[in-house]
């Protein structure tokens, strides 16, 4: 009952979805949500494990996006915030979580979440138990953590078409290492600064320094004159169209952590990979966008376009559950309920997603209407 309670308070009008103006709209005694919010000892795992299970059923999805999201914070006591980048706030007082989400050709939803405790957190265990976060609770990494979340998922029976994520995962050849390992297909953000070596037919070891090393930058102005166009997001009542040049080129990635992890194999031979490259022109201008993938080289690059440019999806979904479900809302200080919050911010975004795909003309509320 308590949990219903909470999903319709997110899901009805109303600028605030904290709990105390949550609770004089459901009419419901403000120590009772609360309590189940902060304090109460339901998983938030358990209903995220729920919420994965039916997002595959229902969108059948074709990539999991990984990515990183800022919650500014006003209180130092509030677990795991510090002063960093808080996207068009810049600096400030800030949660950030690692996120998975399911995204498919008709729409996106989250799959789970983790709170990032930094450093300064982790070695302060006085500030941690205020806060809520138990001994087992470590710092780790970004990278780390969304690996972790793919274990998890993995653990539940479900795993990923393809995983997609910006530089700040791409640039990491441990994170790319750790997905081969698991043998997960990913497609990743790089700049334009890295490394690779132009592929030939002949094997290349992962020693061979004798041949030139170039940036993606670099192969890439190589073979600008191939760019096609492709409009990736078509226009709507609120957004114009988005398009862009796009050039996919063979090539090996030669860095210090990929060599280490291929020189084990026959042959020592460096990954074969393939960079995309996106440019806003196709003459003049900087690159604008690039990636690197370890899909087959025979992938089309209208696929690798799709899978490369789907981040706009989530970021409608980011906007939704802000401002229509109250992602952002949480005013507790505490490890669980931040976990608990976002966990039913993700089932009442589901249940949204499930009527607009599924309409059955009831009356609901406004909330549930995408744009």
């Amino acid at each position: 009952m308590a949990t219903a309670g909470n999903l319709r308070g997110l899901m009805l009008d109303g600028r605030r979805k904290s709990v105390e103006p949550m609770a004089e709209r459901l009419g419901t005694p403000r120590q009772n949500l609360g309590h189940f919010v902060t304090q109460s000892p339901w998983d938030h795992r358990e209903v995220m494990w729920r919420v994965a299970a039916r997002v595959d059923r229902v969108l059948r999805p074709s990539a999991w996006l990984i990515d990183d999201h800022p919650f500014v914070r006003y209180g130092h006591g509030t677990a795991g915030a510090i002063e960093q980048h808080c996207g068009e706030r810049e600096q400030h007082l800030c949660q950030v979580a690692v996120s998975v989400h399911a995204v498919s050709r008709r729409e996106s939803s989250p799959l789970h979440w983790r709170l990032f405790l930094p450093q300064s957190w982790a070695e302060d265990r006085a500030r941690c138990a205020k806060a809520g976060i138990g001994p087992e609770i470590v710092h780790r990494t970004k990278q780390r953590i969304a690996l972790d979340l793919l274990d998890d998922r993995g653990q539940w029976g479900l795993a990923p078409p393809l995983v997609v994520a910006d530089s700040d995962y791409g640039t990491n050849a441990a994170f790319r290492t750790g997905l081969t390992a698991r043998g997960i297909r990913w497609l990743l953000a790089v700049t334009g600064h890295t490394v690779v070596l132009t592929a030939i037919a002949a094997p290349v070891t992962a020693w061979a320094r004798r041949r030139p090393s170039i940036t993606v930058d670099q192969v890439a102005a190589e073979h600008r004159y191939q760019a096609r166009r492709f409009v990736y997001r078509a226009k709507t009542a609120d957004h114009p169209a988005r398009s862009g040049y796009f050039v996919a080129i063979p090539a090996h990635v030669a860095t210090i952590i990929e060599r280490e992890h291929v020189a084990s194999t026959a042959g020592r031979l460096l990954p074969r990979r393939t960079p995309l490259v996106q440019w806003k022109r196709k003459r003049g201008g900087d690159v604008f966008r690039s990636w690197i993938t370890d899909l087959p080289a025979n992938t089309s690059l209208a696929v690798l376009v799709r899978h490369a440019t789907s981040r706009w999806c989530i970021e409608t979904d980011y906007r939704e559950m802000e401002q229509s479900l109250g992602l952002g809302d949480y005013e507790g200080r505490t490890y669980r309920g931040y976990h608990h919050h976002v966990a039913l911010v993700s089932a009442a975004h589901l249940f949204c997603l499930e009527y607009h795909l599924n309409p059955r003309g009831e009356d609901t509320t406004s909330v549930c209407t995408r744009s």
